[in-house]
């Protein structure tokens, strides 16, 4: 089973994403299960992303954490070439969507060897078991998904970026300092005390 979830801290944990995961995980009933945690600004782009996404899990079982492609983040590697990430038409953001389903549906690239390049918090696909192994992720809004991977590949979890799965993010289309606000309501959002 996948839960997918659009993690959001309550008023008693302001602009705490770790904590949002960690209290979600907590009721996920079994460890085979997984979590798909999505951006509240983000969204599929294809009708059958669940079945892709249970066809990638089963096909790949080298892997207990997943991420994907998307037109706006700060990673690069998740950006497909000759995307324009200004284009906001739902229409467009779809066809790319079905192009990369169509020609990568199940297809994946390892990120194990860190080397800076993270998996993307936009889309987190991580089993409960591979949670439970890594010890969860610290407080914090920033850097989070960055301490996810990073423990994943310390505690010999594969990684991987599901090169058929596209969403489209808003991520500061609006010129949203998303940065400073997250500082201002959370002293640790970078993930440090």
């Amino acid at each position: 089973m996948i839960y997918t979830y659009i993690p959001y801290s309550s008023k008693s944990k302001p602009g705490n994403l770790g904590w949002a995961y960690r209290n979600f995980m907590e009721i996920v009933p079994n460890d085979d299960d997984w979590v798909c945690f999505l951006d509240h600004d983000a969204t599929f782009t294809t009708p059958g992303w669940y079945s892709q996404l249970e066809n990638i899990i089963e096909k790949h079982p080298e892997y207990g954490a997943f991420t994907c492609m998307m037109n706006r983040v700060g990673q690069k590697y998740h950006i497909p070439i000759g995307i324009d990430k200004d284009n906001h038409d739902i229409k467009y953001h779809r066809a790319i969507g079905k192009q990369l389903a169509d020609s990568y549906y199940d297809h994946v690239t390892s990120l194990n060897d860190v080397n800076g390049q993270y998996l993307s918090g936009v889309l987190i696909l991580i089993q409960k078991k591979s949670w439970k192994v890594i010890g969860g992720c610290p407080d914090g809004f920033l850097g989070v998904d960055n301490e996810i991977h990073r423990r994943c590949v310390m505690n010999g979890i594969g990684v991987g970026r599901m090169d058929g799965v596209y969403l489209y993010h808003w991520y500061r289309a609006d010129g949203d300092d998303h940065v400073r606000k997250a500082m201002n309501i959370h002293p640790h959002a970078l993930g440090r005390k």
